[in-house]
Protein backbone atom coordinates (compact mmCIF):
# COMPACT_ATOMS: atom_id res chain seq x y z
CA UNK A 1 0.00 0.00 0.00
CA UNK A 2 2.82 2.39 0.82
CA UNK A 3 4.34 1.91 -2.63
CA UNK A 4 1.06 2.98 -4.21
CA UNK A 5 1.04 6.07 -2.02
CA UNK A 6 4.65 6.80 -3.01
CA UNK A 7 3.80 6.36 -6.69
CA UNK A 8 0.81 8.68 -6.32
CA UNK A 9 3.01 11.26 -4.59
CA UNK A 10 5.60 10.97 -7.38
CA UNK A 11 2.91 11.37 -10.04
CA UNK A 12 1.58 14.48 -8.32
CA UNK A 13 5.09 15.91 -8.15
CA UNK A 14 5.64 15.18 -11.86
CA UNK A 15 2.29 16.78 -12.65
CA UNK A 16 3.26 19.94 -10.76
CA UNK A 17 6.58 20.08 -12.62
CA UNK A 18 4.84 19.64 -15.97
CA UNK A 19 2.29 22.33 -15.13
CA UNK A 20 5.12 24.68 -14.21
CA UNK A 21 6.96 23.93 -17.48
CA UNK A 22 3.76 24.43 -19.47
CA UNK A 23 3.19 27.79 -17.77
CA UNK A 24 6.80 28.88 -18.41
CA UNK A 25 6.53 27.83 -22.05
CA UNK A 26 3.26 29.75 -22.43
CA UNK A 27 4.90 32.86 -20.97
CA UNK A 28 7.86 32.46 -23.32
CA UNK A 29 5.55 32.11 -26.33
CA UNK A 30 3.60 35.18 -25.18
CA UNK A 31 6.84 37.17 -24.92
CA UNK A 32 8.04 35.98 -28.33
CA UNK A 33 4.76 36.99 -29.94
CA UNK A 34 5.33 40.61 -28.98
CA UNK A 35 6.96 42.18 -32.01
CA UNK A 36 9.53 44.52 -30.52
CA UNK A 37 9.91 44.50 -26.78
CA UNK A 38 12.50 44.04 -24.08
CA UNK A 39 10.62 40.92 -22.98
CA UNK A 40 11.01 39.44 -26.45
CA UNK A 41 14.75 40.07 -26.37
CA UNK A 42 15.00 38.44 -22.96
CA UNK A 43 13.06 35.43 -24.21
CA UNK A 44 15.41 35.12 -27.19
CA UNK A 45 18.50 35.25 -24.95
CA UNK A 46 17.10 32.82 -22.39
CA UNK A 47 18.04 29.61 -24.29
CA UNK A 48 21.66 30.75 -24.57
CA UNK A 49 21.74 31.50 -20.84
CA UNK A 50 20.21 28.11 -20.04
CA UNK A 51 22.83 26.30 -22.13
CA UNK A 52 25.65 28.23 -20.47
CA UNK A 53 24.27 27.58 -16.96
CA UNK A 54 23.50 23.88 -17.47
CA UNK A 55 25.78 21.75 -15.25
CA UNK A 56 27.82 19.03 -16.92
CA UNK A 57 27.03 15.50 -15.78
CA UNK A 58 30.19 13.75 -16.91
CA UNK A 59 33.87 14.12 -17.62
CA UNK A 60 36.56 16.11 -15.86
CA UNK A 61 34.28 19.15 -15.50
CA UNK A 62 31.56 17.32 -13.54
CA UNK A 63 29.35 19.84 -11.75
CA UNK A 64 30.72 22.87 -13.60
CA UNK A 65 28.66 24.61 -16.25
CA UNK A 66 29.62 25.76 -19.74
CA UNK A 67 29.93 29.35 -18.56
CA UNK A 68 32.56 28.46 -15.95
CA UNK A 69 34.49 26.18 -18.29
CA UNK A 70 34.53 28.64 -21.20
CA UNK A 71 35.41 31.57 -18.93
CA UNK A 72 38.35 29.68 -17.39
CA UNK A 73 39.51 28.58 -20.85
CA UNK A 74 39.40 32.18 -22.10
CA UNK A 75 41.28 33.44 -19.04
CA UNK A 76 44.05 30.85 -19.54
CA UNK A 77 44.33 31.72 -23.25
CA UNK A 78 44.43 35.44 -22.39
CA UNK A 79 47.19 34.88 -19.83
CA UNK A 80 49.20 32.90 -22.38
CA UNK A 81 48.66 35.66 -24.94
CA UNK A 82 49.80 38.36 -22.48
CA UNK A 83 52.79 36.28 -21.43
CA UNK A 84 53.84 35.79 -25.07
CA UNK A 85 53.54 39.50 -25.80
CA UNK A 86 55.58 40.43 -22.73
CA UNK A 87 58.31 37.97 -23.69
CA UNK A 88 58.40 38.91 -27.36
CA UNK A 89 56.78 42.30 -28.14
CA UNK A 90 58.02 42.20 -31.74
CA UNK A 91 55.66 39.30 -32.53
CA UNK A 92 52.56 41.22 -31.38
CA UNK A 93 51.22 41.73 -34.92
CA UNK A 94 51.48 37.99 -35.66
CA UNK A 95 49.62 36.77 -32.57
CA UNK A 96 45.84 36.97 -32.45
CA UNK A 97 44.14 37.90 -29.22
CA UNK A 98 41.98 35.00 -27.97
CA UNK A 99 38.22 35.28 -28.29
CA UNK A 100 35.52 34.20 -25.88
CA UNK A 101 33.23 31.32 -26.72
CA UNK A 102 30.64 32.58 -29.22
CA UNK A 103 27.64 31.77 -26.99
CA UNK A 104 29.29 33.51 -24.05
CA UNK A 105 30.10 36.52 -26.22
CA UNK A 106 26.59 36.70 -27.72
CA UNK A 107 24.93 36.44 -24.33
CA UNK A 108 27.16 39.17 -22.92
CA UNK A 109 26.30 41.48 -25.83
CA UNK A 110 22.57 40.78 -25.61
CA UNK A 111 22.43 41.16 -21.82
CA UNK A 112 24.32 44.45 -22.08
CA UNK A 113 21.94 45.75 -24.75
CA UNK A 114 18.90 44.65 -22.75
CA UNK A 115 20.31 46.44 -19.70
CA UNK A 116 20.78 49.63 -21.73
CA UNK A 117 17.25 49.37 -23.14
CA UNK A 118 15.77 48.84 -19.68
CA UNK A 119 17.57 51.92 -18.34
CA UNK A 120 16.41 53.98 -21.30
CA UNK A 121 12.87 52.70 -20.89
CA UNK A 122 12.92 53.64 -17.21
CA UNK A 123 14.23 57.13 -18.03
CA UNK A 124 11.53 57.60 -20.66
CA UNK A 125 8.83 56.60 -18.16
CA UNK A 126 10.22 59.05 -15.59
CA UNK A 127 10.27 61.86 -18.17
CA UNK A 128 6.71 61.01 -19.24
CA UNK A 129 5.58 61.25 -15.60
CA UNK A 130 7.29 64.65 -15.26
CA UNK A 131 5.63 65.90 -18.43
CA UNK A 132 2.21 64.69 -17.24
CA UNK A 133 2.68 66.41 -13.87
CA UNK A 134 3.52 69.74 -15.55
CA UNK A 135 0.50 69.67 -17.83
Amino acid sequence: MSTLAQQLHQLKKQQEELEKRIQEEAETIKKLNKDASIERLEALVEPITEILNRPLNQGPHLGNNQREIQTKKYEVELQQYNHTIIQNPARTKYIHKPQKNSDLEKEEIYVTLIGILKKQDQRIKELEKKILVKT
